[in-house]
């Protein structure tokens, strides 16, 4: 299951981690001594010793200046390791969309940016702050002793104290930015929703609706987050008056104890920076747990969302040996409903499958890899034994007669950025009939696809396609019109490869040669089953 979980944030890379850890100890622990030889400072001060003043401020910067540097890296190490782990929830998000049979893009915008934000936000850097300051807070109480146990003992007193303000502030924290997710959630939903019609709109001139519903959207939206900054406002005002009367506090106690020389009058100085840090650290901490608690509800929507992902179960395509239709059929919105025969295709078979337009083809392919869903029937995957299988269709290769194209070089949309393929690049090429169309290019395998300009013939697109899917070597293909801009001499060469392999091979097409038609094994014709 995938959760937003700090133990496996740390899992991600144990070795860094621990080098985080020892970075924020050093950090605390030069912030304390920096703090606390202060007060010998002030002592040479008393004393009319400047020179022995200045050396002891000096040294207490530069040990502040190195401690925040260590501090600053270790911050930047952690950045790191949370994007690392984001990136795999990331990854694993996507997959589970690329499985869902109707993703939204609201939805998965939503999950993939907001909600990741947020809990990176609130979640991953909220915990270093904890770290950190609990670091702090140990080298900050020890210091304190070593100048006065009284002084300790009241700068705890009223850090305990403190540490119920933010109590009062807890759960409004949350059920704000609660309110902002689920807000910002129907403001994604909104414009999916409306803009997916937008040339209806344009067609009748109803901009006017369009603009007044993100208006309204985007207002509820505007006023959740200025709600949640007024909560977490006054949050931040309590503590800072919590902090200032602490800090009053035990100056006033330094104070009486100089009077009656119990301590220096550099400890004046120094108690007051150790309660200023240790009451910082505390609220730190207890605003760290609070914004964490804050999104708890967040990080379980985002658990529950990854359900289908996890229970998605993925088997290898080589285990398939059979796909069967079994009484398939599908109905559409406008009431039509197309009816499929029953389907069988062995391991290995070579198969086209003909039938006018509206017949199904397409229909049959997306049924196939799950793209949709049938009404009735079924389609069954089977290994060699004749049990039933569950395909990961992500391991099936389809080619669809408008394949995707990206604003890349030629050989990047074939290997898909897959350096390790680069050495199967030529034979794939020379196999789909591309090596003409790629001499004729400016710069060869390296020439950029230009989706604004159209460089590239319909024909040139699909041999792309068909080399990249060659190259990842799937055992079964669907071939969807995969060839319809080639022009037949190419088409001929092209398909013969294709059914020259191993693989279980079927292809949509009409208006073949006789000659294509004779590469295949046996020949499926729909009819138009409709009613």
């Amino acid at each position: 299951m995938i959760k937003m979980s700090f133990q496996k944030l740390i899992k991600t890379n144990l070795l860094l981690f621990i080098v985080i850890i020892v970075l924020e100890f050093l950090f605390a622990a030069g912030s304390a001594t920096s703090s606390y030889i202060i007060q010998f400072a002030y002592n040479q001060l008393v004393k009319n010793i400047l020179l022995g003043f200045l050396l002891i401020i000096a040294s207490s910067v530069f040990l502040s200046f190195v401690s925040y540097i260590l501090s600053s890296l270790a911050t930047y190490l952690f950045s790191k390791q949370t994007q690392k782990y984001i990136h795999s929830i990331r990854h694993k998000l996507i997959s589970k969309y690329y499985h869902d049979k109707a993703p939204k893009v609201a939805e998965m915008e939503n999950e993939l940016n907001s909600n990741l934000q947020v809990l990176t936000k609130n979640y991953a850097d909220q915990s270093l702050s904890i770290i950190q300051s609990g670091f702090l807070l140990v080298t900050s109480i020890s210091s304190l002793l070593l100048m006065n146990w009284m002084l300790t003992l009241l700068a705890i007193i009223l850090s305990v104290i403190t540490l119920y303000i933010p109590r009062f502030t807890r759960q409004k924290a949350s059920n704000a930015t609660q309110k902002v997710v689920n807000r910002n959630s129907k403001y994604l939903l909104a414009i999916e929703e409306w803009f997916n019609g937008l040339e209806e709109l344009r067609k009748y001139t109803a901009f006017n609706k369009l603009d007044l519903v993100m208006q309204k959207v985007s207002q509820n939206l505007e006023t959740s987050f200025v709600k949640r900054k007024k909560v977490i406002s006054v949050a931040d005002f309590l503590n800072g008056c919590a902090n200032s009367f602490s800090q009053i506090a035990i100056t006033l106690l330094a104070a009486i104890l100089f009077f009656n020389h119990q301590v220096t009058f550099g400890v004046i100085i120094a108690a007051g920076n150790f309660s200023s840090m240790i009451l910082n650290c505390l609220l730190t901490i207890t605003t760290s747990l609070t914004r964490i608690q804050s999104v708890q509800g967040l990080n379980k929507q985002i658990i529950e969302s990854q359900k289908l992902a996890s229970s998605h179960k993925e088997t290898n395509t080589d285990e398939i040996y059979s796909i069967s239709t079994h009484n398939l059929s599908i109905s559409f919105k406008n009431g039509e409903t197309i009816y499929f025969p029953d389907i069988h295709i062995e391991r290995g078979e070579k198969v086209l499958l003909s039938g006018d337009s509206g017949t199904g083809k397409s229909t049959l392919f997306k049924l196939i890899l799950n793209k949709l869903q049938p009404t009735n029937g079924q389609v069954i995957f089977e290994d060699k034994y004749g049990k039933e299988v569950s395909p990961d269709y992500a391991e099936i290769g389809y080619i669809p007669q408008d394949g995707k194209l990206f604003p890349t070089s030629i050989i990047n949309n074939i290997i898909m950025f897959d350096n390790k393929l680069k050495k199967l690049v030529k034979k794939a090429v020379e196999n789909n009939d591309l090596s003409k169309d790629i001499a004729s290019m400016p710069n060869g395998l390296e020439t950029e696809i230009d989706l604004d300009t159209n460089n590239f013939s319909g024909g040139q697109k699909q041999k792309i396609i068909l080399a990249r899917n060659e190259i990842h070597n799937f055992s079964i293909i669907l071939a969807d019109e995969a060839t319809s801009a080639i022009d037949s001499k190419s088409s001929y060469r092209i398909l013969k490869n294709l059914v020259s392999s191993n693989k279980t091979v079927i292809v949509v097409a009409h208006n073949l040669t006789p000659a294509i038609e004779k590469l295949f094994s046996r020949k499926i014709s729909l009819v138009n089953n409709k009613r």
